[in-house]
């Protein structure tokens, strides 16, 4: 089988359609059948799966380009790269919501093919790494039993994990996009309300906000509840404000969580001279061998663990963590990632490469790194 990108074009201008399949050819890509309806386009998507569609926008027919796409974006995970002309605005709009991977401008020349195509690949690639990514951390918060929101910078929720959909009485999905305090309210020890333009101010400021009093009040169901909270911000790589993160135990489970804990810490700190460590997953206890982690993350109260073959989250704090992992082995390259050293690939001034994971190397952080390595 080629391990050539396979293409798909789908245009109805039949010279078109055969200069474009020549081009992409001679660069070096297959070309194994070209449409020129949205009917063939679907046949051929069905039959070929390819790796990458090009489509003409102004189509002829019922269905143009940007019917096509939306139909390839809700079925099938492949990139979609737009053939135009001159467009018009509304056109231009609909086209947009399909989230195309590029634009071609007939006419067209090689050298802009091949850029177009290159730069659609990579960036799906990376796209598909995040979601990737993503899934894996709700399926291992979905274990997690405290109650975790995500909250946009305007207050709005982006994620809950399986324990705050049972709280809220929504799921995740339901929940998402809807303004945090519209469906939970938070009060501290003295039974004053938390307000969102204060929370998102002091979040702003970097100054989490913890209390282990507070009461939540559920809006759906009018149950108030009271147990511990922390709230923090979520900042991206370039330091850039994103919202906060939202922990709440009720007094139960925070009870359990810290007999759990205690247990847990004391398991990490006897294996560990094992090569090896103890971390809680759901009710069982799994080994963990320091060989297998690719990274360490933190995020808020939790440190998410990757090794080669899962994910495990567990409640303590990166500084914790890096206490108990020999430093021969582990450094601390980022307030929010801790890497095994020998696991490195590829690294340049400002990142480092395990795996597909690129992580970033932390300014207050990267002369310590640096004198670390060996250089020839």
């Amino acid at each position: 089988m080629s391990n050539k990108t396979r293409i798909l074009v789908v245009e109805d201008e039949s010279i078109v359609a055969k200069d474009i399949q020549k081009s992409l050819e001679k660069l070096g890509y297959e070309v194994p059948a070209t449409a020129s309806s949205a009917a063939t386009a679907y046949e051929k998507l069905d039959e070929l799966n390819p790796d990458l569609v090009f489509l003409d926008i102004r189509l002829k027919g019922e269905q143009d380009g940007i019917d096509i796409a939306g139909y390839i974006k809700d079925r099938f995970e492949i990139p979609v790269i737009f053939l135009t002309s001159y467009v018009d605005q509304e056109t231009l709009d609909r086209a947009k919501h399909t989230e195309p991977y590029g634009y071609i401008v007939k006419p067209f020349n090689e050298s802009d093919l091949k850029t177009t195509v290159e730069m659609a690949l990579f960036k799906f690639s990376r796209d598909r790494e995040v979601r990737a990514s993503q899934q894996r951390l709700a399926n291992a918060l979905a274990l997690v039993d405290e109650m975790i929101m995500v909250v946009d910078s305007a207050g709005n929720i982006n994620y809950v994990n399986e324990r705050a959909e049972k709280m809220l009485g929504l799921s995740s999905a339901a929940a998402s996009g809807s303004p945090v305090f519209q469906l939970v309210g938070f009060s501290d020890n003295a039974g004053k309300p938390v307000e969102l333009n204060a929370l998102m101010d002091r979040m702003r400021a970097d100054s989490p906000w913890d209390n282990d009093q507070a009461v939540l009040s559920i809006r759906k169901s009018g149950q108030n509840i009271q147990g511990s909270i922390s709230i923090s911000p979520i900042h991206d790589e370039k330091n850039q404000f994103l919202g906060c993160a939202i922990v709440f135990s009720d007094n139960a489970v925070s009870k359990s969580v810290s007999t759990d804990e205690s247990a847990s810490t004391s398991l990490l700190d006897s294996q560990v001279i094992h090569n090896s460590f103890f971390v809680k997953k759901g009710s069982m206890l799994v080994k963990v061998f320091l060989d297998n982690i690719q990274w360490i993350q933190a995020m808020d109260n939790y440190v998410i663990i990757q090794t080669t073959s899962d994910q495990f989250v567990i409640h303590s704090t990166m500084k914790d963590i890096e206490s108990k992992l020999p430093s021969s082995k582990f450094l601390r390259v980022h307030r929010s990632y801790i890497i095994p050293i020998d696991k490195i690939n590829v690294l340049d001034e400002n990142t480092v490469l395990i795996g597909d994971k690129t992580i970033p190397i932390g300014k207050s952080y990267k002369d310590t790194f640096m004198a670390r390595l060996n250089f020839l």
